[in-house]
């Protein structure tokens, strides 16, 4: 599935193609999070909670693991391969991570990965997806058909913040 870039992506390298993610990926999906955190998420949050939430880069390595570890991960790339975003899905229905990168942002992409996840999900049978959306992704995941379950206020490196526990029933 091709996203077309508007006025280009994240590297202005033609559409976005949605794929799995891959071993390689691992430092440029470090690098998407640390700019989504600081690049959109900022526009809804303290300096003091971004600083708390993503004070850098967290390493490549987190990442890798993330990648064998059981979930599926998905990654919206440009024309020249490289990933601009990315969203993943763990096997009881969790979506723990959805960023894109600010230069991608709005040009369809998050939609266009949560629709590979949620056939996905569809496919295995999963009833209910759930997420704990930040207040960036908040509205996103209400335009997918989420409800907000509660407000979940959390405590990270000293600094509260909060996000949203949001669900979705699946037909």
């Amino acid at each position: 599935m091709a996203v077309e870039g508007g006025d280009g992506n994240a590297r202005g390298q033609g559409p976005f193609r949605v794929r799995q993610s891959r071993s390689a990926d691992a430092a440029a999906l470090a690098e998407i999070f640390h700019s989504a955190v600081h690049g959109i998420a900022s526009r809804f949050y303290s300096p003091e909670q971004i600083a708390a939430w993503c004070p850098e880069a967290p390493p490549a390595e987190l990442f890798r693991q993330r990648l064998t570890d059981g979930r599926a991960l998905w990654v919206a790339a440009d024309g020249n391969d490289v990933p601009a975003a990315f969203i993943d899905l763990e096997s009881d229905g969790h979506i723990d991570m959805l960023f894109c990168h600010p230069r991608a942002a709005g040009q369809g992409v998050a939609a266009a990965l949560y629709g590979r996840l949620e056939a996905a999900a569809l496919r295995q049978g999963l009833g209910l997806l759930y997420v704990n959306a930040s207040e960036a992704a908040r509205g996103f995941f209400t335009r997918q058909g989420f409800a907000i379950d509660r407000r979940r206020e959390f405590e990270r490196r000293g600094v509260k913040i909060h996000n949203y526990r949001m669900v979705k029933i699946l037909d």
